[in-house]
């Protein structure tokens, strides 16, 4: 208890400079920390990304699983009908094993980054399509992986029902428990999840999409279709155009849970687009959304992993999709872009730490 609060108290203290400092020495990884508490810390990565030394060590120092941030969606694993490529996929789980890590699946039913012979098909050849898609992907990956997103972002942005994207339109609302039940035939012991973003703020509009999200799931658990987990995206903002409170969340949780759902943050980042520029007070409003989202969800006896959509500040897709008006790269993630500790990485420590 002792060594746990003098570490606390330096991490509380790193928080408040505002400014990256070291650790104290032995401080534990963000692994053992999510451990401790019976949870999995894990990051989201791709080869590339781990051909670099200091990256990889991080990732093995610090992780305790890996994700596919690109490699394992449809248009890289079946660019051509009935001819599956898992080379990418398959490299990330040897790395995985290598190291001693988990390894998710993400993702199987998604509106982006499909093929576009897919995109194509009328109604009955995508259902065809799908099934062999998702009996061949999850077959090859029978027992070896920790959970799958199975759907991803079923519903629409403005939380008015389900997304009205080709699968909607062409299957109807039932090819969410359709995939979810193709996906617990391949491998009946896989951990299946459904993936959402935006739902995790005080806005109006979130509490719009999280009763859409509560009606897709009730009914899907009074029909019995095949689902463990929900997954939360969790990409946080450190400004107001996104969640940046949190006080609903935890009531949100416990109606997950609720539904006898294990609950997983999936894609935890912190985007600071419109902050000034300024690192020192970019660091600490960073810090300070992570701190907040973690103690909303952490008490939740429900939760099992939170995994960062990244790891070091060198590696965000923000920078691509959401880059700043001023072309300074953002620093959305634990570590900064020289994979070292800054006031995130406090944050997050002193969260884990708290009991």
């Amino acid at each position: 208890m002792r060594r746990r609060q003098l570490i606390l108290g330096s991490l509380v203290a790193v928080l408040g400079w505002g400014v990256a400092r070291a650790l104290p020495p032995g401080t534990p990884t963000l692994q053992a920390l999510a451990a401790a508490r019976g949870l999995r810390w894990g990051a989201a990565v791709t080869n590339a990304q781990l051909q670099d030394p200091g990256f990889r060590n991080l990732v093995t120092t610090q992780a305790g699983l890996i994700v596919p941030e690109s490699e394992m969606k449809w248009d890289g694993l079946e660019a051509t009908p009935g001819r599956f490529d898992f080379s990418a996929p398959d490299r990330l789980l040897g790395f995985a094993r290598e190291h001693g890590l988990a390894m998710r699946g993400h993702t199987l039913v998604w509106h982006q980054q499909l093929p576009d012979w897919v995109q194509t098909l009328p109604a009955e050849e995508l259902d065809r399509a799908l099934a062999t898609y998702i009996s061949t992907v999850v077959g090859h990956y029978r027992g070896q992986l920790q959970s799958w997103d199975v759907v991803n972002e079923p519903i629409a942005d403005d939380g008015s029902g389900l997304r009205r994207d080709l699968w909607l339109e062409r299957l109807g609302p039932d090819y969410i428990a359709r995939a979810l039940t193709l996906a617990h035939r391949a491998d009946p012991g896989a951990v299946l999840v459904i993936n959402e973003y935006g739902l995790e703020g005080d806005d109006p509009k979130t509490a719009r999409k999280r009763q859409s999200f509560l009606t897709l799931l009730r009914d899907l658990r009074r029909r019995g279709v095949p689902l463990h987990a929900v997954g939360l995206q969790g990409h946080l903002y450190a400004n107001g155009s996104g969640p940046t409170t949190f006080a609903s969340l935890p009531a949100f949780l416990r109606d997950l849970a609720a539904l006898d759902l294990d609950i997983f943050v999936t894609e935890l980042d912190v985007n600071d687009r419109e902050l000034p520029a300024a690192i020192p007070e970019r660091d600490a409003r960073v810090a300070g959304v992570y701190a907040g989202f973690l103690a909303a969800v952490l008490p939740e006896p429900r939760l099992k992993l939170i995994t960062g959509w990244g790891l070091s500040d060198r590696f965000t897709w923000l920078n691509q999709f959401f880059p700043r008006a001023d072309g300074l790269p953002q620093r959305p993630l634990p570590f900064n872009n020289r994979d070292a500790t800054k006031p995130a990485t406090a944050a997050i420590q002193a969260a884990l730490l708290r009991k």
